[in-house]
């Protein structure tokens, strides 16, 4: 059932085999998994049904370092969690990932790909992904299109489906509605993760509601599952045992934070730039839309001690271009909001201006409707085409979240995030735009007009340096407790019945989307808990 936290909380205590902070990604997949092992379930989201002005405001935070979207900005507080604005692009990780890298400290998973295997399975399921190939150079075989021969010493490609099911809070509502074994509260916050004396045990939730309710919520099992900032900023603010919060004996909770860097490494320049367009954009298979991108082999990253990246052409569109108006327009109406930052003003003239263009060349619109039911790539107006560069990011203890000094609505400190690089993420970048350059000389495709920032020995990044709005690693997983927040479980060392769910557990980062292995991993720790003693 889904109920209004403000409302039971009447009740009073609140009781249940699994309690889990979240209804995301994470915490929705959980909560499926454990209802069919008849686990009762609590699951706490801070948000409403669909998106909230109000409950937005509790994702609010302070930035510094490396420039970053505003918190609010990259994560939502509703059923379904940041679902809402993804896109479902899907991959799995890939070998050399998990694998523990001298030149990558720390690095290493105390668990093997082949654990996470069958759980993906499932993931493809609940994002209704049509499975035929393994997200490496068979993606080929599914398309009409045949691959440019890059150099396969050095490089690889990668593909990438999307998804249908993208919205969780939407897709799985009914579900969630009908479900006699999940209670789903909205509108409760958690505010305190109370352990016993010694810190050791979780023995209860303190919720809140905005409206003042406020009731304890106990379980056997607690699974924090609130993303890559929320899931520190709860374990920093529950300070009561200890000051440096809780499952912090290593200091490492909240450090560690991991992007997927994004930035522009040059302009491609050719006399055949849409050929070079569609390498990377091939079309549909089983009708999922499919991207590809050129990773370096695991030998090459290996011999130049490169982290884990990929490179791909990327388009600027024509302002004018009709199929980009309406899908810009299309993908505002999914998400029932014009774009965030704008004012009145400026949203009513972004949506006359995109109505206009639509209207200027309805044709366009039509063709690319066709080309997309063949399953071959659309056509835009290019503006420019760019070397898009996309890197896993060194793991850095000065790369954090920690709590800010501004205060929500329940008097408590909000997140602050410092994002910083290092010179193994800008040397990832500028080998690989080097190695690109290359091949597409040699190939005879042109060649790249190489970003100035890429030449300089400092800190300095391209000024269009982005996320993903992926937020990872700030409970990370470790064999040693010295050296992370949980363990090959994803139990905290320090606490026995407090679990961790999400991409805050990664130790590293790898490149691809993470939405794919956190689901992984979640259907996993809920397989682990239903078979716990009661």
């Amino acid at each position: 059932m889904i109920g209004e936290f403000a409302k039971v909380a009447t009740r009073g205590d609140l009781n249940a085999d699994v309690v889990i902070i979240g209804g995301g990604a994470a915490g929705i997949a959980m909560a499926r998994s454990l209802a069919e092992g008849r686990q009762k379930v609590i699951v706490l989201e801070a948000g409403e049904l669909d998106y909230s002005d109000t409950c937005q405001q509790f994702a609010k935070g302070t930035t510094s370092g490396i420039p970053y979207f505003a918190l609010d900005e990259a994560r939502y507080r509703m059923l379904g969690g940041s679902t809402f604005r993804w896109g479902a692009r899907t991959a799995p990780l890939k070998p050399l990932d998990y694998a523990e890298r001298d030149w990558v400290k720390p690095s290493g998973w105390p668990i093997a790909p082949a654990e996470l295997a069958p759980f993906y399975e499932q993931v493809y399921s609940l994002v209704d992904i049509q499975m035929p190939f393994g997200f490496d150079d068979d993606v080929w075989d599914f398309l009409a299109t045949k691959p440019e021969k890059f150099d396969p010493a050095l490089f690889q490609y990668n593909g990438f489906q999307f998804g249908k099911n993208l919205l969780f809070g939407s897709v799985y509502r009914d579900f969630l509605k009908r479900a006699d074994s999940i209670e789903v509260l909205l509108g409760a916050q958690v505010l305190n993760i109370a352990t016993d004396a010694a810190g050791r045990h979780v023995d209860h939730l303190e919720v809140g509601h905005i409206g003042g309710a406020r009731a304890k919520v106990r379980g056997r099992h607690y699974v924090l599952a609130a993303g890559g900032i929320e899931n520190p900023r709860l374990l920093l603010l529950s300070d009561r045992v200890n000051p440096s919060g809780l499952a912090n004996s290593s200091d490492t909770v909240g450090r560690y934070f991991m992007e997927h860097p994004t930035v522009s490494g040059g302009r491609i320049l050719s006399d055949r730039l849409q050929h070079i367009v569609d390498i990377f954009s091939p079309g549909l298979i089983a009708g999922r839309l499919v991207e590809v991108a050129l990773s370096l082999t695991p030998e090459e990253q290996r011999a130049e001690r490169l982290l884990s990246a990929y490179a791909r052409a990327a388009v600027v569109v024509d302002e004018g271009d009709a199929t980009q108006a309406m899908r810009e327009l299309l993908n505002n109406l999914r998400h029932r909001r014009l774009p965030y930052q704008l004012s009145w003003y400026q949203k009513n003239k972004w949506l006359t201006q995109r109505l206009a263009t639509v209207m200027r060349d309805p044709f366009s619109i039509v063709s690319n409707t066709v080309r997309h039911a063949l399953g071959q790539p659309k056509r835009f107006r290019l503006s420019s085409v760019y070397l898009e560069l996309r890197t896993e990011q060194e793991p850095n203890p000065d790369s954090r979240v920690t709590l800010g000094q501004s205060l929500d609505a329940f008097g408590q400190r909000q997140a602050h995030l410092h994002w910083a690089l290092t010179e193994q993420d800008k040397r990832t970048m500028r080998v690989l735009t080097q190695k690109v350059d290359g091949e597409l000389r040699r190939l005879g495709l042109g060649h790249l007009e190489m970003a100035p920032w890429l030449a300089t020995d400092d800190l300095e990044f391209g000024p269009d340096l982005v996320g993903g709005h992926h937020h990872i690693g700030t409970t990370r997983m470790s064999a040693d407790p010295a050296f992370g927040v949980v363990d090959a479980n994803c139990r905290t060392h320090d606490i026995d019945n407090l679990f961790i769910a999400g991409s805050s557990v990664f130790p590293t980062a790898g490149f691809v989307n993470p939405t794919a292995t956190l689901l992984a991993l979640s259907l996993r720790l809920a397989d682990h808990l239903t078979q716990l003693p009661d």
